[in-house]
């Protein structure tokens, strides 16, 4: 009730035989213990609490909510329409040097503009609208110093932005079938951390939820960790490939500190006005049973967020518990791996193929050795109750799932999958089209099995509770991902070569290309919204198929609305600003 207070529940606690019940059905069904809700736990509804951090966090969003109606009057005041083909560049337009191309596995392009082919392009300082619409010329004859300001006012033009983001067609010297791979993967993010949340907030029919974990199917939903690997694949695809593209039309010139820094001020400022909302303005938007012991006082986020924006959260605190918003431990991981990608990268560049297959190699075996160095040390099986994502050692999410030299594999792959499209417009196969078409398919049916068996080589474990022995535990987890990597480097090679039949007609479907670009946002806040749909839930969940269903596209529906705001009022006017003001020097 809304008049309980605290001293109130401190005198009603939770009978300790409730757990002794529940323990009973856990031993008897072989449920995961992941499944079991807290029963130690009592709280009473508090009022919300304005403090001086989230005065700060609504004056921030006020601001940029005036910044937003400003450069949308500036746009439309002072800028006139021009035909597509005229648009503004910058100073150091033509000069292949001013070009540091990179970009994540989110498809977001962290250099200073988009990366055209050839030395000599001109790249627009103001961007010309990718899809409908025309490029907008300055019409006013004042002071220069006036000119530059509403020149920076206009990168938060709404409509403008809304142009960008929105517009479906496909760029030259791009890979299609990269955004609905990108886009379906986010989803499948989003439906397993939608099956996830019950697993902390408890339901009220565990055994109803058991028979539903024991379905074929739903080894898509329990494996969904593999979605997080794609991303991974896709990052080191996309800087590979972009920056060889950089580096052949330069001559080999780029400056790496820009490299670098564009990617810190690209990535960052989304990812830290996710935190400020985090801890002053979603505990707001709710209450429940479970509300203020998720949001009580801000969390881990009140100490440890300059671990977040210093990507190495990853490492530090030692529990991915214990981390601010823990889901980015997925960035700490992509930044350290992007930190050490030119090593790789001028390998290819300089030696070719020798340099990739060296490095790419020598990085894959050090990943893979790790793997299994550390599955044997911490004893990580599978089975027993045990969700094949969750090992039955709880040293695996800390000591294994989160660090980089575990995950490494995936993204040397991709990088080498990324030096291979761009060599591939030089290799000319003399074999006859029947061969190919033969070879192809052979190809096909071993991408399939590679991909295959890491979602549902463990269904029978999961059927019966049988428990892997060690080996064939640490065979599964330290090969599984490679295999999926492996999967994914074979399909994106034949779909771009002209071998992907149907299935690259609907990866490469313009439909996906502004989800694509919501990527980003949508998996920085997909979580908050979750947590705001069943932290609030005044009692335990009923698990069944309708309501999961529900959820998960009420997750998926908003956490893109909000990516969509997010990119229009944070994401994309920042990188406008960061491209205009950095990419000068």
């Amino acid at each position: 009730p809304k008049e309980c207070s605290p001293e109130d529940a401190a005198l009603f606690p939770i009978p300790t035989n409730l757990s002794h019940v529940i323990a009973k059905i856990v031993d008897v069904s072989g449920i995961s213990e992941h499944v079991v809700p807290n029963t130690t736990y009592s709280t009473c509804p508090r009022p919300a609490e304005y403090g001086g951090g989230t005065i700060a966090t609504l004056t921030l969003i006020g601001v940029l909510v005036f910044l937003l109606l400003a450069g949308t009057v500036v746009d439309w005041c002072f800028f006139s329409a021009v035909p597509q083909q005229s648009f503004m560049t910058s100073p150091n337009s033509g000069n292949a040097e001013a070009v540091q191309p990179s970009t994540d596995g989110f498809g977001r392009e962290t250099g200073i503009n988009a990366i055209h082919s050839g030395s000599n392009e001109k790249m627009p300082l103001l961007t010309k609208p990718v899809g409908g619409g025309s490029a907008r010329n300055l019409e006013y004859s004042g002071p220069r110093s006036m000119q530059s300001v509403l020149g920076l006012l206009r990168c938060f033009s709404i409509p403008r932005k809304l142009n960008i983001i929105l517009a479906a067609e496909h760029k030259p010297g791009t890979i299609p079938c990269l955004h609905g791979l990108r886009t379906l993967s986010m989803l499948w993010v989003i439906l397993g951390h939608c099956y996830m949340w019950p697993f902390f907030t408890g339901v009220a029919n565990p055994l109803d939820m058991l028979s539903v974990l024991k379905r074929i199917s739903f080894q898509f939903v329990l494996n969904g960790t593999f979605s997080v690997d794609t991303f991974f694949f896709l990052s080191g695809l996309l800087v590979m490939f972009l920056t060889l593209k950089h580096l052949e039309g330069s001559g080999g010139s780029i400056k790496w500190y820009l490299f670098y820094l564009h990617r810190y001020l690209r990535l960052t400022p989304l990812y830290a006005f996710v935190i400020l909302a985090f801890v002053n303005v979603v505990p707001l938007l709710g209450s429940g049973p479970m509300w203020s012991q998720v949001f009580a006082s801000g969390g881990a986020c009140t100490t440890k967020w300059w671990t977040n924006l210093l990507y190495i959260n990853n490492f530090y605190p030692d529990s991915i518990n214990d981390e601010c918003i823990g889901w980015s431990w997925y960035l700490a991981n992509d930044m350290q791996f992007f930190v050490i990608s030119p090593i790789v990268i001028m390998a290819a560049y300089k030696f070719r193929t020798a340099g990739i297959s060296i490095t790419c190699g020598f990085m894959i075996l050090v990943g893979l050795i790790c793997n299994i160095a550390l599955e044997y040390h911490y004893k990580t099986t599978i089975g027993g109750g045990a969700l094949p994502g969750l090992s039955t050692n709880s040293f695996y999410g800390d000591k294994i799932y989160i660090k980089p030299y575990t995950r490494v594999p995936v993204y040397a792959i991709g990088m080498a999958v990324g030096y291979a499209l761009r060599r591939l417009p030089h290799v000319h196969l003399t074999l006859p089209r029947p061969a190919c078409l033969v070879l192809a398919a052979a190809g096909w049916a071993v991408t399939a099995i590679l991909l295959c068996a890491p979602i549902f080589g463990l269904t029978h474990v999961v059927q019966t509770g049988e428990k892997l022995s060690l080996t064939a535990s640490v065979g599964y987890y330290s090969l599984s991902r490679t295999s999926w990597a492996l999967g994914l480097a074979y399909l994106v090679l034949a779909c771009q070569s002209g071998y992907g039949g149907y299935l690259n007609s609907f990866l490469s479907h313009p439909v996906w290309i502004p989800l694509s670009r919501l990527t980003y946002g949508a998996y920085l806040v997909h979580p908050l919204v979750l947590s705001i749909l069943f932290l609030g839930l005044d009692k335990a969940l009923y698990f069944t198929d309708s309501s999961m269903f529900f959820y998960y596209m009420a997750a998926a529906v908003t956490a893109y609305l909000t990516s969509l705001i997010t990119a229009v009022g944070v994401e994309y006017p920042l990188l406008e600003l960061e491209g205009r003001l950095v990419g000068r020097g």
